[in-house]
């Protein structure tokens, strides 16, 4: 293939960079405050099919096991998230504060009960290249089902840090995935 054939067949292919996570379902007052806010760095939840083996006669024969979505056996996704704060025009909420409130809901530090009943709803978007289209320039979309935040990570602080922006993570646990190709 020539460089002019390759240039003439590239569509321009897909950019990290576009891409958009939003809780569409959950606990409603934590929902207003989760569903929109800015993530630095995600990805698309991988899908993992187990293998069950068969030893017979010296070989072992592989047949499809449990799906599992991370290697370790635990369905989590993880998520880089902006550390928005509240101004006074309202457009920015604590968004930390908002992903323990929604954590301390399922478990409570201060009674350590359990609750199932606030468990959400996570959509992952990649984006195209601009937004037209009949999808409004989504390409593909994961869905997390079920899902709860199992860790929020620290918000770290550093005097010398004076040209970055603090962002934490966020582990969700969730109990299964659907995938969808857009376009």
């Amino acid at each position: 293939m020539s460089i002019q054939d390759f240039i003439n067949n590239f569509q321009g292919g897909t950019r990290k960079n576009r891409f958009r996570v939003k809780m569409t379902d959950g606990p409603d007052d934590l929902r207003t405050l989760i569903t929109d806010f800015h993530i630095q760095a995600a990805a698309m939840p991988a899908s993992i099919l187990t293998t069950n083996p068969i030893d017979y006669q010296g070989r072992k024969i592989l047949y499809p096991g449990d799906r599992l979505y991370i290697a370790d056996g635990f369905n989590v996704w993880t998520m880089t998230v902006l550390d928005d704060v509240p101004t006074a025009f309202g457009n920015a909420v604590d968004i930390w504060n908002a992903f323990h409130a929604w954590s301390n809901r399922i478990n409570s530090h201060l009674v350590n009960t359990g609750n199932t009943d606030e468990l959400g709803e996570i959509v992952v978007e990649q984006l195209n290249l601009n937004e037209a289209g009949a999808n409004g320039g989504v390409i593909k979309r994961s869905t997390l089902f079920s899902c709860w935040p199992q860790s929020v990570s620290s918000l770290d602080m550093e005097m010398q840090a004076r040209d970055q922006y603090n962002s934490f993570d966020v582990t969700l646990c969730f109990r299964y995935a659907k995938y969808e190709d857009l376009e």
